[in-house]
């Protein structure tokens, strides 16, 4: 059936009983399908697939635009859920039209689309926007970083929250440099493979300076925003730096800091939109000397980079804002060292523009945003340098000479090697003279009470948690991950100690006892949280299994059978908000020397504090 035109509809069926609408509108320049909506031919053209549009192994196209007449449509017809088109060179196509929908919408609106053309799918981590609540970086040991789940769960959050701190690394130049170029493609600049920021000035002639190489107060910026492209993630490795024998300590001063700048355009995309959009908009001029005044670099770019999709409809629509917020952005470049000069706008303008970069270094430096880190001698921090700010403490003489080395990778790097690793992983003594308590003397008893308060119930605890490293039982993340971000989520939401610590510990031995796991930590936790806690950690897998247990076709709503207790709608708030939301790789989860902090204060307590006249008081063995 020929059908040519401004307007031809045809009424079609796919599956069964479901109408599909197809029209080719235009005179064949464009063709309009329910569920895709308007489409240019040659959007079609370039989608297509066979062995005369592209190689069958790479899916590479064949022909450039000018091989080919504009595209324009003569057929269109759907079969068994295909869209089979002929244009009027007598190309012919035939398209999924689930696909056609998915990429159209992908078009538009996804960072990262759910269909591709030369491949069949890939993922990056959502956006994790933080303020100060994120406390501190995630932390890992360096010595497992290449680990192919620690490498893993390194990249997914690099790109979901920006900041990763590995922990025991090599004091040795280079170390900043070797693991980058193992990690991503290496950046190199002028100043070399590594950059060396030290505390003392140097006297020596033709140096590169810096105002980081000095002991002055750093305030935040973002590296290198003269330079085009733009570094993408920085490393800083602590080579020698003050350090205690506890962390944080006033002996040691000196102090980095890191705020998410995307966080505060999308503060400020909600507070004042004007002012977003100031700095979406308003070209600025960054600028370097090369550190030695022999030569020039410099940059003209907003703030505030939106993404290509959203910076070419700003242009073509430049009167009417089409996104604002964190989604919108491709990069924050910000730093009052480098410039960031304005041009020469109408007063009026300017003082919007001014008003806008002013509240963005307020918000930068309000300590609402900004997370503090008091780095140790071997700490690598690994940090997206286009969309956090770092700052740095004046190093003063009580701290002695700092030496942190830095250097710079690509993200490019970290895409590919994220989704190639996601690819490969998605398969899925007392010795006593007595032989019974019956006939032992009271000064055994003496000698147990002293042995038995020598138990850190927290370390052991925090060790069995530990043995849950690589246990992932099916599940995204493994056994101790899930109580870290069981934990973290419920302290970032402000929860008490205890619920906080019944996070940490709640699943502590599941993979010895599954079935009943949470009984289990009910009585590892029960002389030292509230009753409340301990019950909600007692049945927690009741409570858990709304959301699974009509899978295995029994009663989701099983829970319901313990209404009666004060303690339900707490349990069923607690499972709902942090326990079965804990199993993202790509969450911040908080360290866990940091959780234990919390866990000691609580583990600490008087045993059965809430009860004095509890009849396992003044127990000490069983």
């Amino acid at each position: 059936m020929m059908l040519i035109g401004k307007v031809v509809s045809l009424v079609v069926f796919v599956g069964v009983g479901v109408a599909v609408d197809v029209r080719i509108e235009d005179d064949g320049l464009a063709i309009s399908l329910d569920g895709v909506g308007r489409v240019h031919a040659e959007w079609l053209r370039e989608r297509c697939t066979s062995a005369l549009s592209v190689d069958q192994v790479t899916l590479q196209r064949l022909h450039a635009p000018h091989e080919y007449e504009p595209p324009r449509v003569l057929n269109a017809t759907i079969q068994n859920e295909l869209l089979e088109v002929t244009f009027a060179d007598f190309h012919a196509s035939s398209f999924k039209v689930e696909e056609l929908a998915r990429q159209a919408v992908d078009d538009s609106i996804k960072e990262a689309p759910s269909s591709f053309i030369q491949f069949p799918q890939a993922l990056r981590p959502e956006l994790e926007l933080w303020t100060s609540n994120l406390t501190l970086p995630p932390m890992m040991p360096y010595a497992e970083i290449l680990e192919p789940k620690t490498r893993l769960r390194l990249y997914a959050l690099l790109q979901s929250t920006g900041v990763v701190l590995a922990r025991g690394a090599p004091r040795e130049e280079r170390v900043c440099s070797g693991i980058a170029a193992k990690l991503s493609t290496l950046r190199v600049t002028e100043w070399g493979e590594n950059f060396d920021v030290r505390s003392v000035v140097s006297n020596e002639p033709n140096v590169k300076r810096d105002l980081a190489y000095t002991p002055k107060a750093i305030g935040m910026h973002t590296d290198n925003p003269y330079r085009y492209p733009t570094p993408d993630f920085q490393l800083l490795h602590a080579i020698d730096q003050c350090e205690c024998e506890v962390f944080p300590c006033d002996e040691c001063t000196v102090r980095n800091y890191f705020v998410d700048g995307f966080a505060i355009a999308e503060r400020l995309a909600t507070e004042d939109p004007e002012l977003f959009d100031a700095l979406a908009t308003v070209p600025v001029r960054f600028e370097n000397n090369g550190g030695d005044g022999t030569s020039a670099l410099w940059h003209v770019v907003p703030h505030f980079e939106l993404k290509p999709q959203f910076a070419a409809a700003m242009a073509f629509k430049h009167d009417t804002p089409v996104c604002r917020g964190a989604r919108c952005l491709q990069a924050i470049r910000f730093s009052a060292k480098s410039g960031g000069y304005a041009p020469r706008l109408p007063p009026d303008e300017l003082e919007i523009f001014y008003k806008a970069k002013r509240r963005f270094s307020e918000l930068a430096h309000d300590p609402s945003m900004v997370i503090e880190l008091q780095l140790r001698r071997g700490d690598i921090v690994i940090f997206d340098n286009k969309r956090l700010l770092h700052a740095r403490s004046a190093i003063l003489p009580s701290d002695g000479d700092r030496f942190v080395q830095g250097c710079y990778l690509d993200r490019d790097g970290i895409f590919f090697h994220y989704e190639r690793a996601r690819r490969e992983l998605n398969e899925n003594p007392l010795a006593a003279p007595w032989t019974s308590l019956a006939n032992a003397p009271k000064p055994a008893f003496d000698e147990m009470g002293a042995e038995y308060a020598k138990i850190d119930v927290a370390r052991n605890l925090a060790s069995m948690l530990e043995a849950q490293v690589g246990l992932y039982l099916g599940q995204p993340v493994d056994l101790m991950e899930h109580g870290l971000q069981t934990a973290s989520r419920a302290f970032r939401a402000g929860e008490s100690d205890d619920l906080v610590v019944a996070g940490l510990f709640h699943d502590v031995t599941e993979h010895l006892v599954p079935k009943g796991h949470g009984e289990a930590a009910a009585a590892l936790l029960a002389p030292y949280v509230d009753p409340a806690t301990h019950w909600l950690l007692t049945h927690h897998e009741v409570f858990q299994g709304y959301y699974y247990f009509h899978h295995f076709g029994a009663d989701r709503n099983t829970r319901d059978a313990l209404r009666d207790s004060p303690h339900w709608e707490l349990a069923r708030r607690w499972c709902h908000d942090y326990d079965q939301a804990a199993f993202d790789p790509s969450y911040p989860s908080l360290p866990l020397d940091f959780l234990m902090t919390i866990a000691n204060r609580v583990l600490s307590r008087e045993p059965y504090w809430w009860n004095p006249a509890h009849l396992k008081r003044v127990a000490i063995t069983g």
